[in-house]
């Protein structure tokens, strides 16, 4: 099935991705079209939406415009990330079982993935219900080329969109579950994302999301503090809560570990 998508440029007009934009396992070159001529380009399945190839604003979504950080990220980071920054044993395995067991995918749902990095959450909802049409959209190319290269291992298929959160390139009420995997704590406009992201979900839409809370050990709050400068954000549970509210969202499920804290959203 093709999938429809708001032209960045202009909310009035609207693209057409091909169904083979996400046949991943067969390379597809292509440009589209808005309805007033204006061109997208999708390089190797992934569409780029952003005309501004630099438009990352603090120094943290820098670093994933780096190729090495994207080749090495679930490696290395992300499968001891949550352990790690929780100091409790906690696997990828672990984390994939909360997001199935919260989201509760069923058939023909429409998924969408926002700052995926590798695309972890979006290869799992995708391979847990084959049926359902899902998205990964991140700034960073490089992301995207790994988070093709996985699912292409997987053998899931994908819309893979070089895109910004904090306008979303969909119509209201596009999806059923949207996730997002702590990409909040590095954007500049936390409020914006979420609003966004709102917007896109259908008023009965599940929206998962794991973040970072501060720190309530001295040697957490230097080591926060110090991040702040790369443009990281945290916050207390208390204003997580009131950040969530104020983009019209209610936490119906919360589970922390540590600083690290999961979210269902409606």
């Amino acid at each position: 099935m093709s999938l429809e998508l708001r032209a960045p440029h202009n909310d009035r007009l609207s693209l057409e991705l091909p169904v083979e934009t996400a046949q991943l396992r067969t390379p597809f070159n292509r440009s589209i079209y808005a309805e007033d001529g204006r061109p997208f380009s999708i390089e190797r399945n992934i569409v780029q939406l952003v005309e501004n190839k630099q438009s990352f604003d603090t120094l943290a979504q820098l670093s994933n415009h780096i190729s090495i950080t994207a080749q090495l990220y679930e490696t290395l980071w992300r499968r001891r990330s949550i352990s790690l920054l929780s100091g409790e044993d906690f696997s990828l395995n672990e984390e994939k079982k909360l997001l199935i067991d919260w989201t509760g995918p069923t058939r023909g749902d429409t998924i969408l993935d926002v700052g995926c990095s590798t695309a972890f959450y979006a290869r799992n909802l995708q391979d847990f219900e084959p049926s359902s049409q899902t998205v990964a959209l991140d700034l960073s190319f490089p992301m995207l080329q790994k988070a093709r290269q996985k699912a292409i291992k997987d053998k899931v298929d994908l819309f893979l969109l070089q895109a910004d959160a904090r306008q979303i390139p969909f119509y209201n009420d596009t999806f059923d579950i949207i996730a997002m995997g702590g990409t909040l704590n590095e954007v500049s406009n936390t409020a914006q994302v979420l609003t966004e992201i709102r917007r896109v979900l259908r008023p009965n839409g599940r929206f998962f999301i794991m973040y970072l809370l501060k720190s309530n050990h001295w040697l957490g709050r230097i080591a926060q503090k110090s991040s702040s400068l790369a443009g990281l954000h945290f916050w207390t549970y208390k204003e997580s809560k009131k950040l969530f509210n104020g983009a019209g969202f209610t936490i119906n499920r919360i589970k922390t570990k540590g600083i690290v804290a999961f979210a269902l959203l409606s």
